[in-house]
């Protein structure tokens, strides 16, 4: 027992001179075990390569901030307007009235354009008129009294047994015809009408929208938008 504390004692000596002869820091890093952790390597950040960007919201927000710098406000074209088609003089004249009278500037024109007409059926083939009658006299007696003769450029004596303005009508016309052993045929019919416009330039009151209102159902007569001749 008195030799253990005799060693203890002198341990303690050696102990208290390595710490006057040496800090203490360098005997306890001389103690230590090298570990392997100490083998890597930390790259600085200086070394990662690395390109700034700036934040998409940032990015976002300054381009829609110039978009909206550059937007010009679009003052639209003054408008103009155009009623019809009327196909009677006399129908354009009392609507330009209306407008003269509630002090609406207006003017009236007009325009060449086909009318479609209808389907006709008809037999042609025939060197004379008298061809051609003789042909309408076979189709009386076989009970067929509607036709008439026409003649027109391009065709001559041809024997017309009808215009319709139904498809069908014109099918049910021919089928019987054929049946009856002609050579029938049909062709869309047209005719040159002169239909009438009229313009303005200023938006109407109420009481004028309701009676366009009322054109458009009654009679088909449309209210068109156009830009302005200047």
């Amino acid at each position: 027992m008195k030799a253990f504390f005799i060693l203890l004692f002198l341990t303690n000596i050696v102990f208290a001179l390595l710490q006057w002869l040496l800090p203490y820091e360098q005997v306890v890093k001389k103690l230590q075990p090298h570990l392997a952790t100490e083998t890597l390597k930390l790259l600085d950040e200086s070394e990662i390569p690395f390109k700034a960007e700036a934040s998409p919201q940032v990015v976002a927000g300054d381009k829609v901030e110039n978009e909206i710098a550059d937007i010009t406000p679009v003052i639209p074209d003054k408008l103009c307007y155009t009623l019809g088609p009327f196909k009677e003089l006399q129908s354009s004249k009392e609507i330009s009235l209306r407008f003269k009278q509630n002090k609406i500037p207006i003017s009236s024109r007009s325009s060449q354009e086909k009318e479609y007409r209808g389907l006709m059926v008809y037999v042609d083939g025939h060197k004379s008129r008298e061809d051609a009658i003789a042909t309408a006299d076979s189709l009386k007696a076989k009970g067929v009294k509607d036709y008439i003769v026409v003649n027109e450029p391009g065709k001559t004596n041809i024997l017309s047994l009808g215009v319709f303005s139904l498809k069908k009508n014109a099918e049910r016309r021919y089928n019987r015809i054929a049946k009856l052993g002609y050579s029938v045929k049909t062709e869309a019919r047209y005719r040159n009408r002169t239909i009438y416009w009229l313009d303005y330039s200023e938006s109407e009151n109420d009481n004028l929208t309701q009676f366009i209102d009322q054109l458009k159902i009654e009679k088909g007569i449309s209210r068109i938008s156009r830009q302005c001749n200047e």
